[in-house]
Parts: C-alpha cells; structure tokens; sequence
C-alpha cells in the first residue's frame, strides 16, 4: 500500500515535470513569434501616433494655407480697391445722431488703398433725389432725417449708383474737440465771413459747450475748434454751396495738421471723438490709418451735383441735377477713374422720374469751381467779445416748430430772390453764388411751407469764454453779443443770427 502511494506521488511529480517541460518547451518554440506579435503592435501603435501627427500638421498646414489665401486676399483688396465712406454732419443739440437728427453735411469721401488719394464730394443737401425704397422723393437730407444712417446711406447708393462700404456720423461738438486737439488750425478770413462769424461762434458755443473768442480781424485767423466750426457752418453771404466748400477747406486743414501730429495727439483724437459719433468702423481699422497718416493725401474736393439748377418742386427750394444721369456718369469718372461707366437702369429711373418733375431732360454745363470767400454783406465789422456758454432752456415742440418756420421762411426769401434774377434753366455748378448779391430782409413778403432745419431763428446773447490754459481776464460785468451800432443785430438783414447750416 505505501508502495502504491509513493508511486503515485512519483508518477504526478513526473506529470508536473513533464506540463512544465512541454510549456517550456511550448513557450520555446513560440517565443520568436510573441516577440514578433509584440514588435507588430509596437509598430502598429507607432504607426498609429505617427498618422495622427500627421494628419494634425496637414490640418494646421491647411489651416495656415486657407488663412495666407483669406489674407492675401484681403490685403490685395485693401491695398488695391477702394474704402468709400459716407459721412453725415448734424446739428445735434441732444446729441442725437440717428433718425430724427438732422442732416446738414452729406460728403462722401473715397479712399483709393493703393496710392493714399483721398476725394471729397459733397452731396448738397438741397438736392432732389429718391429717399426712400417706396419711392419718395425729396431732398437727400430728409433721408437722414426719415430713417438715420441706415436709410440716408441706402438713399446715396441708389441715386448715385455707389457701394458704400462704410458710414460715420459727428456732431459739431466732436468737431470742435478734434480740431482742439490737434491745436486749432490756421484760415483766411474773408471781409464777408468775418461780418457773420462772431454770431456763429457764439451761437457754436452755445450748442457744444465749449468756450471760444470771437474774432476780432478779417484776414489770416489762428482758429479754435468752435471758430474752425462756426466757419464751416456759414452761408448767409452767400450759397449753401459755398458752404460746403468751407466744410471741405477745414478737413482739409485739419487732415494736414494731423499728419503733421505725432501719434499720441493722434490716438487721443480717437479715443476722444469716436465715442461722440455713430459709425460701423471700429477702432482696429483706425489706428493702422492713424498710425500711417502721412501715406494719405487729399487730392481732389468738389460738390454734387456738378451741373445743377434750382427750382421749386411741391413748393420746396431744390437743387436739381442737370441731368442726374449724366452727373452720376461724372461722378463715377471722378471717383474711380472709370471712363466706360454706364449708369444703372434705377438711376436712369430716378433720373426720367426728376426729369420729368422739373421739366429739364437735357444734360447741363458743369459750373464754374466752388469758392470758399466770396459773398457781399452790408454789415460793419464785429467787436469781437468773449464768451461763455449758457446753459438753455430745451425749446417746447411748439417753440421748436416756430423757430423752423422764421428760418425757412429767411431760406426761402433768400432763394426766391435768387429765382428772380436767373432762370430756372440756367445750369450752376461748384462755387456759383446762388445767394442774393445783398442780405434780403425778413420783409420780404414770399410765401413758404416750413421745412425741417437745424438753424436757429433766435440770435445768440450768451458770451465766449476759451477753454484754452492761458490765464483769461474776465470782464467786470458779463458781456453780450454787441448790440449798438457796431453789431449786425442792427442791419437791415437779419440773417447774421445763430450759425445757420
């Protein structure tokens, strides 16, 4: 019996040997292929990484390629095309600047990105055009004044066959402050602008709140934010078209003495005017512009239309184009060199429709070039004062409506006496005097529909105090406006009143 269990043990200690030798041997015989099956995966899951870095840097490769394609383009468009901008002025004592306000400047300003030319284009703001997409029609201001930069932008690319790729709308105030700082800027003044610009400084002071001097000579003027104002803001010596001319002269210095500004003066007129005006252009396109301002460069500034008449259209005092077709075909040469331009069929719609409201369908000779000094004023030289804003009362809506009707009522004599000299067909252009060659009077019996309009009726009484450092001697007694013998107050024309647009 122990026999047997010995033998057994021995017999499963040999079994166990013998599993162990045949795994050995198993394992063995089979060690080259697990090394191989581990070298396989090793290599599968290297593959594997190496794949996805590889698709990874194709990825970003496409990425940056599709990026340099986006960019080039866009740098060949900027460098290459052109940056049309239309810019809205408003007499804005709220500090409105959309629907409602009104529209007193309307220039278009159009960059070409490849040479750095700069031309100016003031659309007059009289000019009978279509409004609105129903098919209105009225004076292009009124576009602004319906529907705000979004309807007054869409009114300028119809009629005028443009793409405006950008808009931007001040008040005088913000005027005033980039003028200040770039130092003020130096204007000849003429006899004839200098007999109303004292009324509107004063009046310019009033609506912004910032302090000025009065003038107190004709001639070669060192001017201020609110003198630079008040004279780009005159007309009543002579047209609104002389007016824009005078708007036109004073960008056209400040652009100048900005180039001449190192940057900080530069980025601090950003930082302090871009908050004042409505516009779809951000900062991130302005600082690459202000940095390089020397690169730009006013070429050319004329107004809209270039042959042009002026006539009553339902009882309103218009400025009609001679033909606006063909003015659009101008105006294209003008802008964009373009000698093969054919006008589109909605502007030679609008152009039959204003055609047959005013009875002229001939193209008209272009007028003569805009003036900036011209203009007659039986008015005796100002004394100049210094003044102070005042803080006013908010007009009623019925005073509002009051004031709207005296002026248009002085606009509507001054024109009508204008029709009574020339003939509706005679053709104007840039810098032809439209205005009476002596101040109308308020008596002039002419019967008028109100229009909307920024101008005051109200001459100004406050008195100017500059915000300048210097030390300032300030008067015993507050002081006015003069008003003795020496002050326009007592000519016979009234119209040397509030700074009318």
């Amino acid at each position: 019996m122990s026999y047997d269990y010995e033998d057994e043990l021995e017999r499963m200690k040999k079994r166990r040997q013998q599993r162990r030798r045949q795994e050995s041997d198993f394992i063995s015989a089979h060690q080259e292929e697990f090394e191989n099956r581990k070298i396989r995966h090793s290599k599968a899951i290297r593959r594997k990484r190496r794949r996805k870095r590889i698709f990874l840097i194709v990825e970003i490769l496409a990425l940056f390629i599709l990026a340099s394609v986006i960019f080039s383009v866009i740098r060949d468009k900027k460098d290459n095309g052109y940056w049309t901008i239309a810019v809205f002025g408003v007499d804005s004592r709220d500090g409105k600047l959309g629907k409602g306000a009104l529209s007193d400047v309307e220039m278009i300003c159009n960059i070409n990105k490849a040479t750095g030319e700069i031309q100016l284009v003031s659309v007059f703001r009289d000019t009978y055009l279509k409004i609105s997409p129903d098919g209105e029609y009225h004076k292009i201001n009124e576009a602004y004044f319906k529907g705000g930069p979004s309807q007054a932008v869409n009114a300028l690319e119809e009629n005028l066959d443009l793409q405006i790729d950008s808009y931007a709308t001040f008040n005088w105030k913000a005027v005033v402050d980039a003028i200040n700082i770039l130092g003020g800027i130096d204007l000849e003044i003429a006899d004839s602008e200098f007999a109303y610009i004292n009324s509107f400084i004063t009046e310019t002071v009033n609506s912004t709140g910032v302090g000025s001097y009065q003038l107190d000579h004709a001639g070669m003027n060192h001017l201020d934010g609110v003198q630079a104002v008040a004279y780009a803001r005159l007309r009543l010596m002579d047209t609104d078209f002389n007016r824009t001319a005078r708007q036109r002269k004073v960008v056209e210095l400040a652009m100048e003495k900005a180039k001449q500004a190192d940057w900080s003066v530069r980025y601090n007129i950003l930082v302090t005017v871009l908050p004042q005006i409505s516009t779809d252009i951000g900062i991130d396109d302005l600082i690459p512009m202000a940095k390089q301002m020397g690169d730009y460069h006013i070429t050319e500034t004329t107004g809209f239309p270039f042959s042009r008449t002026t006539m009553k259209i339902d009882r309103r005092d218009c400025v009609v184009a001679t033909t606006l077709e063909s003015n659009v075909i101008q105006l294209h040469q003008l802008l964009f060199g373009d000698e093969n331009y054919t006008p589109s069929s909605e502007v030679k719609k609008i152009s039959k429709k204003i055609s047959e409201l005013s009875g002229i369908s001939e193209p008209g000779e272009n007028a003569p070039a805009i003036g900036t000094g011209g203009g007659t004023s039986s008015n005796k030289p100002q004394t100049p004062q210094e003044t102070t804003p005042e803080p006013t009362e908010e007009p009623s809506t019925e005073e509002e409506t009051s004031a709207e009707e005296t002026v248009e009522e002085t606009e509507s004599i001054e024109e009508t006496s204008t029709e009574e000299e020339e003939t509706d067909e005679e053709n104007f252009g840039p810098g032809t005097n439209l205005g009476p060659a002596n101040p109308v009077t308020p008596d002039s019996p002419l019967e008028t529909t109100p229009e909307h309009t920024s101008e005051p009726s109200e001459k100004p009484t406050a008195s100017v105090q500059p915000e300048s450092s210097a030390p300032v001697e300030k008067p015993t007694e507050p002081s006015a406006v003069p008003s003795g013998p020496e002050s326009p107050e007592n000519n016979s024309a009234e119209n040397v009143g509030p700074g009318v647009m």
